[in-house]
């Protein structure tokens, strides 16, 4: 066996190895993967619509309306996307029945650590500092926190929601995708205007 043909064969058997070993690993975290994503997103909507006790997805929109204990709506909830500074962002928005924003959440990112991805963050006050002499120890903020009880004329840069200092892309971005998300809403209110199913 000539010296070509030998590395030939060894680098043929090696890429067969590896592919079996990623499809294979693709094969056994499917599933866990997606049952994370749906929790994920479950979770996010109750984060972004603390008021509703229930979801009810409007058919073919993406879109889910809140109802309270009692099955009236309460709001509305869906995700939107726009391109960051390191690829696509997707966000998680609740509107209410007034037609503000009630909630803001980043649901994946691709943005620099320490840079973008901080406007993804939800600090915590509860740290040693507050605990020694703070007062409002236990207490959450996040740079989205700025998107509450906003309409959406004013979900852009400068008209109602300040930039972060140092990612105005990523700032951008998130904007663009709440936009998005609003949108969608909107049109699937068109389609069912009391905020149930067709």
């Amino acid at each position: 066996m000539s010296h070509y043909t030998r590395f030939t064969l060894v680098l043929t058997i090696v890429c067969v190895s590896a592919a079996a070993g990623v499809g294979g690993v693709y094969l056994l975290t499917r599933e866990p993967i997606a049952r994370k994503a749906l929790e994920n997103a479950r979770e996010a909507r109750t984060q972004v619509l603390p008021d509703a006790s229930s979801f009810e997805p409007i058919v073919d929109t993406g879109v889910y309306a809140g109802l309270d204990a009692e099955g009236r709506v309460v709001g509305w909830v869906a995700d939107g996307a726009s391109g960051g500074y390191g690829g696509k962002l997707t966000v998680m928005l609740g509107l209410g029945t007034d037609d503000t924003v009630a909630g803001v959440t980043v649901l994946a990112h691709h943005e620099t650590p320490g840079l973008g991805a901080e406007c993804a963050k939800v600090l915590s006050d509860d740290t040693l500092w507050m605990k020694l002499g703070g007062h409002s120890a236990g207490a959450t903020h996040s740079w989205l926190d700025q998107f509450v009880g906003k309409r959406e004329d004013q979900l852009k840069l400068g008209a109602g929601i300040d930039a972060r200092t140092g990612c105005t892309i990523t700032s951008r971005a998130i904007t663009a995708a709440a936009r998005d998300a609003v949108a969608r809403i909107t049109a699937a209110r068109k389609r069912t205007p009391d905020g149930t199913q067709p």
